[in-house]
């Protein structure tokens, strides 16, 4: 695991190089970097979530930065994973197209680099772009990245795409609005952002 060939691939990335999708699923030795390029820009946003209490309230409420940072980081990152699977359920079960399900966690790992830009929500009048638009581009870096894994039409795969982000959408929906944990809201990035509306 080269940091400086990951780096080189979040650079092209940004720049939409989605050639990038096309690398990692063939190498079997990227999961492992996809999984922590997730892992870190879903606990990114959890930060940018805890950063955002910390500069645009006069209160703080308790357990802030665990509800945020980590649990809101660990959460994003499992219904992300979610996403991937129910993803592939929908090409290989219902549409039944052939795809590689290590091979879509190795480019859906790259695709959710843009949770990454909701570190910055905590910028004052700009949080709901640093929010809102990092879910959009995972999006749709994520046809793309379920595209170079399947045999499946482009429909197909914005449909997968869409039961995935759905399902990952309205469960974090209602952790973060829940009333179970009323001390602190619990979620990364929007959905942290969420309960204050």
């Amino acid at each position: 695991m080269d940091p400086n060939v990951i780096i080189n691939r979040i650079i092209r990335l940004a720049k939409l190089d989605t050639t990038v999708f096309d690398e990692v699923r063939d190498d079997p030795a990227e999961l492992i970097p996809a999984l922590i390029v997730a892992g870190v820009s879903a606990l990114l946003a959890g930060l940018g979530a805890f950063l955002w209490w910390q500069f645009n309230f006069d209160f703080t409420p308790d357990s802030l930065f665990l509800n945020t940072f980590i649990l809101g980081g660990i959460f994003l990152a499992a219904m992300y994973a979610v996403w991937v699977l129910l993803a592939y359920v929908m090409l290989v079960q219902v549409f039944k197209a052939t795809a590689d399900l290590q091979a879509l966690f190795r480019t859906m790992g790259y695709a959710a680099v843009p949770f990454a830009l909701s570190l910055l929500m905590f910028i004052p009048v700009l949080h709901p772009v640093f929010a809102i638009v990092p879910l959009v581009l995972v999006f749709v870096m994520a046809i793309y990245a379920v595209q170079s894994v399947t045999s499946a039409d482009s429909t197909q795969v914005v449909i997968a795409n869409t039961v995935g982000l759905t399902v990952m959408v309205l469960v974090l929906g209602i952790v973060a609005t829940s009333n179970d944990f009323p001390d602190a809201p619990i979620g990364a990035g929007l959905f942290n952002w969420i309960p204050s509306v």
